[in-house]
This record gives C-alpha cells, structure tokens and sequence, in this order.
C-alpha cells in the first residue's frame, strides 16, 4: 500500500486498464468455460445488494427471502418442493457439504466415497479435506460410469457414491437412475453433482436429446449441486447446494452465539446477497419459457458445430449430450495451442487427448462461423502434418 492517496480517477484509470486485460465474453472467442455474460438486469440487482450479508440473516430480511425463494424455486425444478438448501460460492462448496454431511452421517472410521472417473476436480479437494478416500469407477464405452463396477467397489467403509449430471469434460450424463437404485439397495447418501446440467436438463427438448432423470425423482438422490452462475446466466459467485430435507442440515450446523441468528450452515460465514438477488431476477425474467429459449438456441449451436468438425474430418468422440463438443485432430494439444495464438480459447482434456469446446449464451451462430473456419484452415493436409 501507498503512503500517498490516488484520486479517484486514478484508481478508476487503473482499474480499467485491469480490465482490458480480461476476455470479453462478447467476443464470441471464450469457448472453454462454463462460466458466461450475466443478464443485464442480474448486474443491476447485484448491485443493489452489495451491502447485504447473508451470513447475519436477521439484519438482512429481504435478502434471507430472496435465497428461499430461489431454492424453492430450484428445489421444485428438480422435484422435491421439501428440499432445502443454500446459494454459495460455487459447485466445490456445494459438493463439500454434501460430502460432509455424507460422511458425518454415516460415521465411519475409514470413509470412502465412490466417484466416477469423469469426476469434477473439486472431490480431489474435498477428500483431501474430509479425510475421505477416493475410489474411482471407471467410466463404460460412451464415457459415463459403469453401474457394474460401482456396485463392485462398494465395501464396507462406503459413506456415498458421486454420480455427474453434466461432466465438466465431455457433457455426459451418468446413469443416476441406476445409481439411485445402488444406493437405495446399500443404504448410501447419492450426491449428484448438476452443477453444469442442473439448468440445463430440465429445459432440453427430447425430440432431439435423450431423457432421463437425474434429479429428486430418483428416492436414492440425498443432494444435488447446481450452479446459476453456469447456465443460470447470473452474476459469480452464485452456486447451490440443495438436500432432500432439512434433516440433513444438523450435520452442518455450526453456532454463532455473537451474531443475530443462533447457527450458521454454509462454509463461508460473511456471505454476500448480491449473487443471490441475480440469481433470483434472472429466475424472475426468464421463467422456464427463458430458460427452455435459452437452452434450445446453445443445443442447436452444439450439434451444428459438431456436425460440421465431423465434415470437416475430425473424430467427434460422443453425440453431445449437453452444450459441449469434444473432438480430436492429428494432435489435439498442438492443435488447443494453435487455437489460443489465434485468439480462440478453447480447452484441452489430456485424460481424453481431445479439444472442448463449451457453446455458452454469449456464443451465435456468426461466433461458431468463424470458429470453424479457422479449424478448417489448420485442419489442411499440409498445416495438419505440422500440427
């Protein structure tokens, strides 16, 4: 820190040159994350509420009813209007509470919990901060997790199984309903991590895309993580973690005898409201008729984009399940490389040796285009043999 104060148009100065230096999502150039643009209105009512604290709810009434009317409102998009649950700062906090309540649950000297290859990076976190082993199931031919060898690896040391609606790789789906039956039959809490297909799955069009439930339908599934700041289209940080009912919140309850309520349930004790007033406008202004809009415009943008790589000669690894392409050239690395130099951000999966490409809201066909067109020209036979 300075002795001396800026004014205030210098700090406004430096700030905007910071600023330059971030990727526009209005580019149409972001194609690797599963992040996207708020909706104007969601930064308005961020705004509003930069004050408020979550974490101190009874100074904060209005803030406190926003984060029940959006859980109610998530809770009774995945069918079960009896869910509880919060809006935190991402899909790894919410995965975290739900293995915590897993594992404090079930009480076992040494827990495990069962995982799928295609796990999200976050349970490597988490198990090493509950001390909980990781076993992963390996994943069948259309790279979702093979129930069979689930049910095979569960010992007597399994507190839960970890089924994914909306891989972070490839946009696959595990069988929950499956799941849901294995742990129904064993007696184990099922987390299902929707922190990407959560708003995504209930508003596809089924002419087009398989159906199946993932959700609170399923009796086996304890708790579900979904993310409004992904496809939800509102303002970071806005994550969510849902249970089935609000018996599972004792094994997260932690006192606050100094503050205006009597217990805390999140990990993150201050917790900002803003996110939580986007999440909740956006919800507002869109309705499923927004959402389902919304959703049909990114699908239809996906199987285009993986139809025309298909033309063009590259190996498509699996039909799209959500809004995310996966496919492979002559040397996928090189290739991810190649594409950043050129401005074009997409990602490179080295498990699975193959680009991914995320088709968000802020991308249009014209984006998806021109794309294609850069693809086509280091897909030459003679640009190919380089790469």
């Amino acid at each position: 820190m300075q002795n001396k104060p800026l004014s205030k148009a210098e700090v406004l100065a430096h700030l905007k040159i910071a600023q330059e230096k971030d990727e526009k999502y209005e580019s149409g150039k972001i194609f690797c994350s599963m992040c996207t643009k708020p909706l104007s209105l969601a930064k308005k009512a961020h705004k509003l509420f930069l004050e408020s604290n979550l974490g101190d709810k009874a100074l904060f009434l209005g803030s406190n009813q926003l984060e029940k009317e959006v859980v109610a409102a998530l809770a009774e998009l995945l069918h079960c209007k009896n869910a509880v649950g919060f809006i935190v700062t991402g899909g790894t906090e919410a995965n975290l509470m739900a293995m915590l309540v897993a594992r404090d649950q079930a009480n076992k000297e040494a827990p495990e919990v069962i995982l799928p290859e295609s796990a999200h990076f976050s349970f490597h976190k988490i198990c090493r901060l509950l001390k909980l082993k990781p076993v992963f199931a390996r994943l069948d031919p259309t790279f979702r997790v093979d129930v069979e060898h689930v049910k095979q690896l569960i010992t007597k040391n399994t507190i839960a199984l970890v089924g994914t609606a909306g891989s972070a790789e490839l946009g696959t789906v595990d069988p929950i309903d499956k799941l849901s039956n294995i742990a129904t039959n064993f007696g184990l809490h099922l987390h299902v991590d929707a922190a990407f297909g959560g708003l995504v799955l209930p508003f596809l069009d089924y002419t087009d895309n398989f159906e199946t439930d993932f959700d609170f339908k399923l009796e086996g599934v304890q708790s579900i993580t979904v993310d409004p700041h992904k496809m939800g289209m509102s303002t970071i940080p806005a994550g969510g973690i849902l249970f089935r009912s609000s018996s599972f919140l004792r094994y997260l309850k932690t006192e606050t005898p100094y503050l205006t309520d009597q217990a805390q349930y999140t990990f993150v004790g201050t917790r900002s409201a803003a996110s939580v007033a986007a999440t909740w406008a956006t919800f507002q202004l869109l309705g499923r008729e927004g959402f389902q809009k919304t959703v049909k415009k990114c699908m239809k943008l996906t199987m285009f984009l993986a139809s025309k790589l298909e033309e063009t000669g590259f190996e498509v690894l699996l039909r799209p399940s959500l809004n995310i392409v996966a496919f492979r050239g002559a040397n996928s690395k090189l290739l991810t490389d190649k594409l950043r130099e050129m401005g074009w951000f997409v990602s490179y999966v080295p498990r699975l040796d193959c680009v991914r490409v995320v088709i968000m809201p802020h991308s249009n066909r014209q984006h998806v285009k021109e794309f294609l067109q850069c693809i086509k020209k280091l897909h030459k036979p003679n640009l190919q043999q380089k790469l």
